[in-house]
């Protein structure tokens, strides 16, 4: 593992890396310690200042990560000095767009990186043209939009990450990144949790003015578990089938687990297959956030499961 800044290798000063994404920021960022000792004149120095930039690499020297240092966090009484870097995504989560958009979602990603300065890679393409009014919204927004339109005409799940250190690619969420973790093997701990705590398997469709006019329940669900109830109010503009039914909830099922020695394919936004016996996880799981931890030589990662993929739905 390399940490570079300004074309210079910083690793010996390195103690720890912690590298994350999660599927709900996008950006991905790296938090890192360098070792310091201002009372030894002899003892190695390197100067890191907000804006520089930072470039991680694996051991076969390709690019991972590359990002700009955002955070600098230094203490009298500590030997170490840490720093926080996002990747370009950063700016497309934060910079604003005004502009009515016309086309394909992977032309209207391109014109909103080319406002912003930023390379385009791989753009997943749809072929469903949109028309998109986007007054002041992030440049995310926007993209996510364009996309999100394109998801309910074909089916299919999208979110954009930054690849290659500084080009903004869109890919389809949920594709396999080619990760097996296996207990007794490369898997060193797992968990699994269901839970009906948030069970709801019947909503009553009220008109504006309290009065019940349908009702979409699950009966399988309220056989085996109970009925517990909500009241859904008709909105203007709105599916009040369809939204009474995003409103039922079975058994909610969450996961984690953790992977050693470090895969750096393994990252939010794509999927793996887990194999293990004792919590029963078995099959293909969609990342929603992981770290990536080097410390000491140790590299191990930590992944969030879903059991389902879900997309990050905008509207128009």
């Amino acid at each position: 593992m390399k940490l570079l800044t300004g074309g210079k290798d910083i690793s010996e000063l390195v103690e720890s890396i912690s590298w994350s994404g999660d599927t709900k920021q996008v950006a991905r960022k790296i938090n890192f310690t360098i070792a310091k000792n201002s009372k030894d004149a002899s003892f190695p120095k390197v100067v890191i200042n907000e804006g520089d930039e930072i470039i991680m690499r694996n051991d076969s020297n390709e690019n991972i990560f590359g990002g700009i240092i955002f955070d600098i966090d230094k203490t009298a009484s500590s030997n170490v000095v840490t720093y926080l870097a996002f990747d370009l995504m950063f700016y497309v989560n934060n910079s604003d767009v005004s502009k009515v958009y016309e086309g394909l979602p992977e032309d209207i990603t391109k014109e909103i990186a080319a406002e912003l300065g930023i390379e385009c890679g791989e753009i997943a393409a749809t072929g469903v043209s949109v028309y998109m009014p986007c007054l002041g919204k992030k440049a995310y927004e926007g993209i996510m939009m364009a996309y999100t339109a394109a998801s309910r005409k074909n089916g299919k799940k999208y979110i954009p990450l930054m690849q290659k250190v500084n080009k903004l690619c869109v890919v389809e969420k949920g594709t396999q990144c080619g990760v097996v973790l296996s207990g007794g093997y490369n898997l060193t701990d797992a968990n699994y949790k269901s839970s009906l705590q948030s069970l709801v398997n019947k909503v009553i469709i009220t008109d504006k003015n309290g009065n019940a006019v349908n009702t979409v329940e699950d009966k399988d669900s309220q056989s085996k578990y109970g009925t517990v109830q909500k009241v859904y109010k008709q909105e203007d503009g709105k599916d009040a089938t369809a939204e009474a039914k995003n409103l039922l909830k079975t058994t909610e099922q969450s996961a984690s687990v953790n992977g050693i020695p470090n895969d750096f394919r393994a990252i939010s936004g794509y999927s793996l297959v887990i194999q293990e016996p004792d919590t029963g996880l078995y099959g293909a799981f969609y990342i929603e956030s992981d770290t990536h931890t080097f410390t000491n030589g140790k590299a191990e990662m930590q992944l969030t499961l879903a059991f389902e993929n879900m997309m990050d739905e905008i509207e128009i």
